[in-house]
């Protein structure tokens, strides 16, 4: 006797789950349709089913999206998907499988419906560690080497489980398996665009002459006062992912003169 349509689906669900997919983000439905009922049944007419009735995005997932600003700065901009939009910014009045655009709210600029195509889910954006000895390489002393997590645990925060790593601006952070959640990592990348909109006056000065930043150094006898050339080469020590290509070229260049020997 052939099995029933919800027999079917209990079956595409717990195949799903064997091959440790979330049944939740695929048209059940339709992989069943594709796979057994007009498809033959075989492990390559169920990978394609699968891989084309996969959900990318759904309500509550975190997205990046980027924002050109007038004054030509690009910024990323995180938050979770509210609802789904058609491409003239109206609701959808039932749910339907390939959605237009998305609406998400972050924290750092205003509402936006943006089509999905141009929308990136937010642990793209990052490199996840997982390696015990990577995580801590380095750890402090007084701590028996191991670093506590860094998300909001109090006076007492648990060790750290993972690294994540801001793929944009190459900073790291560590947190534990709870706090390494895509609320923590956008807190963590918007702490980039605040260094970003806050040194906004340094990064248009090295755009408009990137030269300003192989300028003389401070007199030897005076180093407590910087040059503006070296106080251009010490953000760009700390901040390396803003400073503008032109510029980071230069600044390369300048410390290979700086380390080049001394012909006699």
């Amino acid at each position: 006797m052939a099995a029933s349509m919800r027999e079917m689906r209990e079956q595409a669900r717990e195949e799903l789950g064997w091959e440790k997919r979330d049944p939740d983000r695929y048209n059940i439905d339709a992989i069943v349709r594709d796979a057994w009922i007009n498809g033959n049944g075989s492990a390559e007419t169920w990978k394609a089913a699968v891989e084309k009735h996969f959900k990318r995005f759904m309500v509550g997932d975190w997205v990046r999206l980027t924002v050109e600003t007038e004054d030509g700065f690009t910024e990323h901009h995180y938050g979770p998907i509210e609802n789904f939009r058609k491409p003239g910014g109206n609701h959808y009045r039932r749910e339907v499988a390939t959605p237009y655009a998305a609406f998400v709210h972050p924290e750092h600029t205003r509402s936006h419906v943006v089509p999905l195509a141009d929308v990136v889910e937010e642990i793209k954006d990052f490199e996840i560690i997982t390696e015990w000895s990577e995580v801590h390489e380095g750890g402090p002393e007084h701590n028996y080497g191991v670093y506590h997590c860094m998300g909001a645990h109090g006076p007492y925060p648990p060790p750290a489980k993972v690294m994540v790593i801001h793929k944009l601006s190459g900073r790291k952070r560590r947190f534990c398996d709870d706090c390494n959640t895509p609320d923590y990592r956008s807190r963590f990348a918007d702490e980039a665009l605040m260094y970003q909109r806050n040194l906004k006056s340094t990064i248009l000065e090295l755009r408009a002459d990137p030269t300003l930043i192989t300028g003389p150094s401070a007199n030897a006898r005076q180093v407590w006062d910087n040059s503006p050339a070296d106080q251009y080469r010490d953000f760009a020590d700390a901040f390396p992912w803003l400073v503008p290509a032109p510029a980071a070229e230069l600044y390369q260049q300048w410390k290979e003169t700086q380390s080049a020997p001394v012909a006699s």
